[in-house]
């Protein structure tokens, strides 16, 4: 009886294992669930969440304006999230993993509506971000953009 338990079991092992998720997916998951409390975090006006989005190494590169680094960005986020209610909706389009590195391309809208009053500013923009693993944690650490269909 014993004979005929151990092939199963190892049929079972191998079917169970090959439905694990490989290395590149719990990143892409990662990576994904980083932007979610990205957008979360935005959303809130919470700026230790959009902290730690970023790596302390951070380049950003917006549409028709100089390169940021981290305390740039987070300082001009501040500041916004002081005036205006925001809101952003991403697409995740593509996220390749290689190793310790990924990447991301996709789009996203922003929406920032004043507390005073008055009109929504709507920005949409295309975007690829370059990922990297800090210990255990995916941060983004060279993003760009550029205007998409407005």
């Amino acid at each position: 009886m014993q004979r005929s338990v151990l092939p199963l079991l190892a049929v079972l092992i191998a079917v169970g294992s090959s439905a694990a998720p490989s290395v590149e997916e719990i990143a892409r998951i990662d990576i994904m669930r980083a932007v979610e409390q990205f957008r979360q975090a935005f959303a809130t006006g919470n700026i230790e969440g959009v902290k730690e989005y970023y790596s302390d190494d951070l380049l950003k590169f917006r549409a028709g304006v100089p390169p940021e680094g981290k305390t740039v960005v987070v300082t001009r986020l501040i500041e916004t999230f002081r005036n205006y209610n925001c809101h952003v909706d991403v697409t995740n389009d593509e996220i390749i993993v290689e190793g310790g590195l990924a990447f991301a391309r996709g789009t996203y809208v922003v929406t920032l509506t004043p507390k005073a009053g008055g009109d929504a500013q709507i920005a949409r923009r295309r975007f690829l971000e370059i990922w990297k693993r800090e210990g255990r944690v995916w941060r983004a650490f060279r993003a760009m953009d550029n205007v998409g269909d407005e």
